[in-house]
């Protein structure tokens, strides 16, 4: 069996031994070598084999050995090996985003799909969240940026990450590995293989079982959980690998992996006056705004559980000039998570429960030229079927309603004091005696107040339920024309069809969203019985708008004016006594949103009425997508390509009650386009590598996932522009020493076009957290209609504006070996990562607590061996500056003023780690 070849067809992406990021943190304990003279690096980053300096594409790797050394467990710790690529962990264990030169895709929504396509052992995963559980005998993880449709098929404009596992082996072995570290951590892994059947069926078997106690102790005395964003996470692979000939391969994975963990919680990172004062006034646990001071106070559950399974066999076989490969997988994902979302011990938002569940089936077929021909060739057929259900529950807690009123107390106190009512009665009471008292009054327009009142526990989204279903199928094909020994031109296409269809079942009930203030408006009276001429009508009582108004008109002047153009339009004047019973006034006022003193409390309207029939239910989409290369080999040492690719990831169904409030019930389909210009070679006979690129990227109708304060809507956010460098080198001055450097430069990365983009959070009852003279919100002063639709709200116009990525994103590294008399072996290793400032919001929120200014990250081991690997002892520690700084950010949830939760970045970590092979 041509194992190259296999190689190629398993995952495609780069084989990286010794350069860049092969280079780039990791170090093997094996004797030490000049590896950036020694080692030859073969890459299949176009699915033949080629060494990597041949190939032209911007790829990098993270071999096994680097990611055990480096300490690297799961997708979230791989960004220190592969800098261009940042993995972010939010509110779950499992909404995991990843990003590639500054472009990704978040996973709240699950009708949002990735941009990074995400594939272990050659076997697409639909959800970024299928690949979080620890890495297990990783071979390598490959790293391929820019848009990679034509060989990778769909969910790939931004890029690939390729996890691939080691293969079973025909000669008996394992290895076993224990780590001890601080906050509790203990990591056991074993591995096991072997031959079952000489030479013709081998074994592996892998395990791992990670735990740790959490950076964050609940300290609240009503909590039920006691240690949040803790590890408690379990792994299983197995593998048999048959050769029945020399022609045939044929290699069966199964796997299972198990997830209970209380993750992940964001602490206060800013409290607005409002909301602190309500959570203390209810007798809720105020803990400091400090994310990094390891407190937080939540009254309910942060708790993911995950079980995933999958089964796959894939097939190759060598005729005569061509290779033939099957692939063919079938996997299950159950998840459940439990959240108490407003990060509080005060009963405000009930318990987020989700249950998202899928099965996907996936078969490639593909053939493969062998040899060197003047045309080498490739072709193939992809098939995806995939079943999703997701139900989620979102409801108002026992402190909602008086939560509610104590924040909203000041801004109603006027209107409280004209009424006679109690001091301190906030804005939802004030509303259900208003409403109230209408109704018995007989005032026909106004809704019926329930019974049990406006923001009742157990109210809210009682039950929303998507069944989602997507088939999708691809033909594709690429042929390198070898043009001379040096030059080869390369052109590729996949053409995809995709079908997708959704049955919904949704259950609001929260009747003070379902109240339109401006029809409330334009019809409750004042509730002043001896007022209304023909009492007991309520209908004959004057309008409240109009009387309220012209008594605030006595000492305000340009309200005065106001008024008094209202009441010509309705041909009456202020002085005229009918004025405050006028209904044509009325509904003037009811419609000027500036005049409406109802508007306010659209503050308390979280979840607004949704049905079924509002939702589509099927869509089509499709595409072709292409790449062009030129490659040309200047010399031994140098080779320098241009390629042009395009990416493509389908349109879907926004599954969340929120496309009611966006009207955006589906979005279309993103597609990307990417030049780039690189070269790779070395220099000082081998003793230096790299690679350098520059990319000019764009993506058309990017999928976007903007916080709307009670859950996520999607959008397509018109278009990004983003360009830049990738830079990566290998040195190595002596046989012993290692030094690597490896980054991206960003030149620009902003939205071409942006025109209904989410303005910074802002309160209806007080006010924007941005100076409204700021040009960059000028957008955000007067609500628009959106024509595409129909809604009218603050949207803010991005167009040309910087998105607020890291311009710079960089690592650094350096090992030296030292021999330990003839048979030892001592490494000392350092790592360095740095990051330039970024934005934690889509709306740019300007408030430094929702930015992360620049922040360096440093990393330091020690090991100590024999030679020949068969044990090794290392001390390791990471992010050992004790940096403090923010993975995300968000506006709290349940709150009416303007505060602010923070993820944090992982605390300083150390710990112990011995391994044995045999």
């Amino acid at each position: 069996m041509n194992r190259i070849t296999k190689a190629g067809l398993l995952g495609a992406s780069a084989l990286t031994a010794g350069l860049m990021h092969a280079a780039a943190f990791g170090q093997d304990v094996t004797p030490p070598v000049n590896r950036a003279v020694d080692d030859v690096i073969v890459v299949t980053a176009q699915k033949r084999e080629q060494t990597l300096q041949e190939t032209p594409v911007s790829v990098s790797v993270a071999t096994g050995e680097q990611i055990e050394v480096a300490q690297v467990r799961d997708a979230a710790d791989l960004q220190i090996l592969v800098p261009s690529l940042r993995v972010s962990e939010f509110a779950a264990s499992t909404n995991t985003q990843f990003t590639l030169r500054g472009v990704g895709t978040s996973s709240f929504n699950p009708g949002l799909e990735p941009s990074v396509g995400i594939f272990v052992d050659g076997v697409y995963r639909p959800r970024a969240g299928a690949a979080i559980n620890d890495l297990l005998s990783m071979e390598r993880v490959e790293v391929i940026r820019g848009p990679q449709s034509t060989l990778f098929g769909r969910n790939t404009p931004a890029g690939v990450v390729s996890f691939i596992t080691q293969e079973p082996e025909f000669e008996f072995g394992g290895d076993a590995e224990l780590t001890f570290g601080n906050y509790g951590q203990f990591v056991a892994k074993g591995t096991v293989t072997g031959p079952l059947v000489a030479d013709a069926l081998a074994f592996r078997f892998d395990a791992t079982h990670h735990t740790n106690t959490g950076y964050l102790d609940n300290v609240s005395p009503v909590g039920v959980i006691d240690e949040v964003n803790n590890r408690d996470r379990q792994n299983f692979r197995g593998q048999l690998l048959w050769t029945p000939t020399n022609d045939t391969e044929v290699r069966i994975i199964a796997d299972w992996g198990n997830i209970d963990e209380n993750c992940c919680a964001a602490p206060f990172g800013f409290y607005d006056p409002i909301d602190a004062a309500a959570i203390a006034g209810l007798g809720g646990t105020l803990v400091p705004a400090d994310p990094w001071g390891g407190d937080i106070a939540v009254n309910g559950l942060v708790n993911t559980e995950l079980k995933q399974s999958g089964l796959s066999a894939q097939i190759d076989h060598d005729f005569d000039g061509f290779t033939f490969t099957s692939i063919t997988a079938y996997r299950t994902y159950d998840e459940a998570q439990n959240i108490d979302a407003d990060f509080s011990d005060l009963d405000l938002v009930g318990s987020r429960d989700i249950d998202n569940e899928y099965n996907s089936f996936t078969q490639e077929f593909r053939v493969t030229s062998t040899g060197d021909n003047f045309v080498d060739w490739m072709g193939g057929v992809f098939f995806y079927d995939n079943d999703l259900t997701f139900r989620q529950n979102v409801d108002y807690g026992s402190d909602a309603k008086a939560f509610f009123d104590l924040a909203s107390a000041s801004s109603v106190a006027p209107l409280v004091a004209a009424f006679g009512l109690p001091p301190g009665t906030g804005g939802v009471s004030f509303l259900e005696f208003l409403v109230g008292t209408n109704n018995a009054l007989g005032v026909t327009g106004v809704p019926i107040a329930p019974a049990e009142g406006y923001v009742a526990e157990d109210h809210g989204v009682v039950l929303e339920q998507f069944q989602y279903d997507t088939q999708s199928w691809s033909g594709f094909g690429q042929l390198d024309f070898n043009i001379t020994d040096r030059f080869t031109f390369t052109v590729g296409a996949r053409y995809t069809e995709e079908d997708k269809e959704m049955a919904t079942q949704i259950d609001v009930d929260d009747p003070i969203s379902a109240i339109s203030f401006t029809q409330l408006g334009a019809n409750v009276r004042l509730p002043n019985p001896a007022l209304c001429p023909g009492f007991p009508n309520g209908n004959t009582c004057p309008y409240f708008l109009n009387a309220v108004l012209l008594q605030q008109a006595a000492g305000d002047p340009a309200l005065a004016a106001a008024l008094t153009q209202i009441a010509a339009a309705a041909g009456t004047s202020l002085a005229d006594p009918t004025f405050i019973y006028n209904g044509t006034v009325a509904s003037i006022i009811a419609n000027t949103p500036q005049l409406n003193l109802f508007n306010g409390f659209s503050a308390f309207q979280n979840f607004l009425p949704a049905s079924a029939s509002q939702y589509p239910t099927s869509r089509s989409d499709d595409n072709v997508s292409y790449s062009l290369i030129a490659s040309y080999d200047v010399s031994d040492t140098l080779n320098v390509y241009a390629s042009y690719s395009t990416g493509f990831k389908p349109g879907g169904f926004n599954l969340s009650y929120e496309a009611v409030e966006t009207q955006k019930f589906e979005f279309e389909e993103e597609t990307a386009s990417s030049w780039e210009i690189g070269a790779k070679g070395s220099v000082f006979d081998g003793a230096l590598n790299y690679a350098i690129t520059y990319f000019d990227q764009e993506i058309e109708d990017f999928q976007a996932e903007n916080f709307l304060g009670a859950g996520f809507a999607l959008d397509n956010a018109g278009s990004i522009e983003v360009s830049g460098l990738e830079f990566d080198f290998a040195w190595s001055p002596t046989e012993r020493l290692f030094f690597t450097l490896g980054g991206t430069y960003l030149f620009e990365s902003k939205y071409g076009e942006y025109e209904f983009a989410p303005c910074p959070d802002s309160s209806p009852l007080f006010g924007p957290v941005y100076d409204p003279t700021d040009p960059l919100f000028s957008a955000c002063a007067t609500p628009r209609l959106n024509p595409e639709t129909g809604v009218t709200s603050r949207f803010n116009d991005l167009s040309g504006v910087d998105r607020g990525n890291s311009e710079l994103i960089a690592s650094l590294t350096g090992t030296y070996t030292h021999p330990i008399g003839n048979n030892h072996e001592l490494f000392l290793r350092g790592e360095a990562y740095h990051s330039s400032e970024y934005a934690l919001t889509t709306s740019l929120d300007p408030r430094p607590v929702a930015n992360q200014d620049d922040f360096t990250l440093y990393n330091a081991s020690v090991g100590f061996g024999p030679t020949d690997g068969a044990w090794q002892l290392q001390v390791w520690g990471r992010n050992l500056g004790e940096e403090e700084y923010k993975k995300g950010g968000f506006p709290s949830v349940g709150y009416l003023g303007s505060s602010v939760n923070i993820y944090p970045g992982d605390p300083r970590t150390y710990g112990l780690t011995l391994r044995a092979r045999f």
